[in-house]
């Protein structure tokens, strides 16, 4: 896989997931560019078109739940967004993993600061070269600090849906 059939698989998760919002109600808008050259994967608007919160979605390969399998064994959780970027100045209202594969969804809520709650993780900036993008593109890139979400706080996809209802205001 090249790198952007990589971006084309989470673009791809992104599409998925606003489309299934809207389904259900939510005034689910287009990807957004930030001051920060960064993305807001779904921002969920009022019926005014005035942005409420946004979504972060992350295209997985396999199931959350197995941790075993999917996740490394000093990893304690799933990975979330660089700490550089809008997630810490304007933190998503709720992140979910898609699986492209088994069309299954995971999601949490995050804390108003997702580092003042959970594990930022890897190492400090600029520290571990990103093997998988670096060997795609041929030039090094670092991995940045990410938020590591517990999978004690990991939800079905019912119970993400709810709570997107419920602070989108719809009834």
């Amino acid at each position: 896989m090249n790198w952007e059939q990589f971006l084309a698989e989470g673009e791809r998760a992104v599409r998925v997931v606003r489309e299934g919002l809207k389904k259900r109600g939510i005034n689910a808008g287009e990807s957004i560019k930030t001051v920060f050259n960064t993305d807001e994967d779904i921002p969920v608007y009022d019926r005014y078109e005035n942005k409420l919160f946004w979504i972060s979605v992350k295209a997985v390969s396999g199931k959350v739940e197995d941790t075993v399998r999917q996740i490394p064994s000093n990893y304690r959780g799933w990975m979330c967004g660089e700490v550089e970027s809008k997630q810490w100045v304007n933190p998503p209202a709720v992140i979910i993993w898609y699986c492209l594969k088994t069309n299954v969804a995971w999601g949490t809520i995050p804390p108003k600061r997702l580092s003042t709650k959970w594990i930022i993780f890897p190492d400090r900036h600029g520290v571990v070269i990103d093997k998988r993008k670096t060997n795609l593109i041929g030039k090094t890139y670092y991995i940045y600090p990410s938020y590591c979400v517990p999978t004690s706080e990991i939800f079905s996809k019912d119970r993400i849906i709810d709570c997107i209802i419920e602070l989108a205001h719809i009834s």
